[in-house]
């Protein structure tokens, strides 16, 4: 039993954290606060929140499975560096057009679905948990029953909504705030979304290659 729930301590502190930088989520469900939407708020959190549960989920139980798609690889990347790339540069033309601050174009859509559709293309999720998964089974925290899986992932979930939580508390100072450097702000996201994109394209093809050529204990 103190292993299970130091486990969820553990998830719980990992994910609330790690949801505390800024970020268009977090950002997307203080503006929705902000404007006196707290319905689209919480759809917009519960959305975001499934996805990136579901994924942890499935990553934990189909890593093997997903050796066998190393070739689509390159396709995802695709999409996601696009995506990329389109969110960046309708923040920087925000910023050089002078326009207020815009979370994400997506937010114009039902909260559900832009919660959905964002957390879906956070290229962040499956790394970040993959990383500490292998941490916490190092610890022998983690093992790999069903019900260890579960309630990991629920902990994820709960670590998650807190952080949401807290950005709903503080929507209207800190949009208030933002608000005053609205131009700083949608530069900072814009240039944030494009090194990611960068790097993004540098993990799906550039790195590969390095790989191919070197061998991997002279990287």
């Amino acid at each position: 039993m103190k292993r299970e729930i130091t486990l969820i301590c553990w998830a719980l502190v990992i994910s609330f954290a790690g949801s505390l930088p800024l970020g268009v989520l977090n950002i997307s469900v203080a503006d929705y606060i902000f404007h006196h939407d707290v319905a689209g708020g919480i759809g917009f959190s519960i959305a975001a929140i499934g996805v990136e549960m579901i994924l942890v989920r499935i990553a934990l139980t189909a890593v093997k499975r997903l050796e066998t798609m190393k070739r689509f690889y390159p396709l995802f990347g695709i999409l996601t560096i696009t995506l990329l790339m389109v969110l960046a540069f309708n923040s920087l033309f925000s910023a050089n057009s002078s326009q207020g601050f815009r979370p994400s174009p997506l937010t114009t859509l039902p909260p559900e679905v832009a919660g959905f559709l964002l957390s879906v293309m956070n290229p962040l999720h499956l790394p970040f948990w993959i990383g500490w998964t292998a941490v916490l089974k190092s610890r022998q925290l983690l093992n790999d029953q069903p019900s260890s899986y579960n309630r990991f992932v629920i902990a994820i979930g709960i670590g998650t909504a807190g952080a949401f939580v807290l950005y709903g508390i503080a929507g209207h100072y800190l949009i208030g705030l933002l608000g005053s450097q609205q131009v700083l702000l949608n530069y900072l996201i814009g240039i944030t979304l494009l090194v990611t994109a960068l790097l993004q394209f540098y993990k799906t093809f550039c790195r590969p290659v390095i790989r191919t050529r070197w061998p991997r204990s002279q990287i």
